[in-house]
């Protein structure tokens, strides 16, 4: 166990936490969010990118950041790297499961009817989902990262439909797709022996966005038009900051907070994305045979994304995550009051990581699950 410091150098951390609330601008703390943070893709899915590997532990990562998924979560973290890796390919994928996979099977069969015939089967295949959501994503995030450095090629792909409650020929459902693409950079520092870790990233993003409220059925049957017509797009530059303090305690805890897409970053017609702050507590703790990780993240701390019939378990992710010696990672935790598991192989050239979550897509736990498969492939030096 660490040898316990004087107590001044456990209090700068508390300084960071303070600051923290005094960067988000004000329209951040008003009643609800405008532009892309006003839809249901990121009421839903609030993070620019997600990392397969946090999403095994519930997607709590903010206090014990430890790999390249920290530039999104807390590029503070990157102060805890010691090795160095090269993805060359680092690919991932999302989708909800098992009934994205029917809905797609069912709509290709309506699409082969013509006239009345293919508006009832749209009509029939759109209500027997009602109430529920449908996601996909594919993205890769191509990247060198180091101790207290990392740079990245991001492509992000994602996209959202909600079912109408009651299927018509001129609403069907709603749909939106966000696309990113742009250069990632971040970086980090740790002061008083690292017990305090302070990191930042800069993102310049190209986004393509698509809206469309209402999506009929001669939408749905001729949908690439249908989307090439609703896009717009734009440019931006946005950042997050984050710090990370550890205590020279038993369980060596860590406490983290982070603050996303920070800025005035407008992408054009597309809009702007949502600004939010997280916290997080973890634990560390030296067992002397693998490593083991646990945290508890509460998202969104100034409840700006979670703005309607707000839940508690909607901000509180929660996980653990067990690395064997070797090449082996085990995962599991709590997303939003729905269990998580996932699992990790480094094979050195060749890494494989998977998870299954529960995302809310409602504003009440229970409402709206949807239930999500997610895998990632890399290849390059690890």
């Amino acid at each position: 166990m660490k040898s316990l410091r004087p107590l001044f150098l456990q209090i700068p951390f508390l300084l960071f936490f303070g600051a923290t609330l005094f960067l988000v601008p004000c329209h951040a703390l008003a009643a609800g969010p405008s532009g892309i943070a006003g839809t249901a893709l990121f009421q839903q899915f609030p993070l620019l990118y997600q990392g397969v590997m946090p999403l095994g532990m519930g997607g709590a990562f903010t206090a014990v950041a430890d790999d390249e998924n920290a530039v999104f979560y807390n590029p503070a973290g990157l102060d805890n790297i010691q090795d160095s890796s090269f993805k060359i390919l680092n690919v991932s994928t999302d989708a909800t499961y098992p009934g994205l996979f029917t809905l797609y099977n069912n709509v290709q069969s309506d699409n082969q009817l013509s006239g009345t015939a293919q508006d009832s089967a749209f009509i029939n295949t759109f209500n027997s989902v009602a109430n529920q959501s449908f996601y996909a994503r594919v993205g890769n995030y191509s990247n060198y990262t180091t101790h207290d450095f990392s740079i990245g090629l991001l492509t992000n792909n994602q996209v959202l439909g909600v079912p109408s409650a009651v299927a018509t020929t001129s609403n069907l459902a709603s749909l939106t797709a966000l696309s990113d693409t742009g250069i990632v950079i971040s970086g980090a520092m740790g002061f008083f022996n690292h017990h305090l870790q302070i990191g930042g990233t800069l993102m310049g993003l190209n986004q393509m966005f698509v809206d469309i409220p209402q999506l009929s059925v001669a939408q749905v049957s001729n949908l690439q038009s249908t989307i090439n017509a609703n896009l717009t797009h734009g440019l931006g530059i946005l950042g997050n900051v984050g710090a990370i303090y550890h205590f020279d305690l038993p369980l060596n805890p860590t406490i983290g907070a982070s603050v996303e897409n920070i800025g005035t970053a407008s992408f054009g017609q597309a809009g702007s994305l949502p600004q939010f702050i997280n916290a997080g507590v973890g634990l560390d703790p030296d067992i002397g045979f693998g490593r083991l990780l646990v945290d508890v993240d509460y998202v969104d701390v100034t409840n700006y994304l979670y703005y309607t019939g707000d839940s508690l378990w909607l901000h509180t992710h929660a996980g653990i995550q067990y690395q064997f010696p070797s090449i082996l990672t085990l995962s599991a935790g709590i997303y939003e009051g729905y269990p998580t598991v996932g699992f990790g192989l480094d094979l050195w050239a060749f890494e494989i990581n998977g998870s299954y979550y529960t995302e809310e897509a409602g504003v009440v736990p229970g409402q709206n699950p949807n239930h999500i498969l997610t895998l990632q492939v890399a290849f390059g030096w690890m």
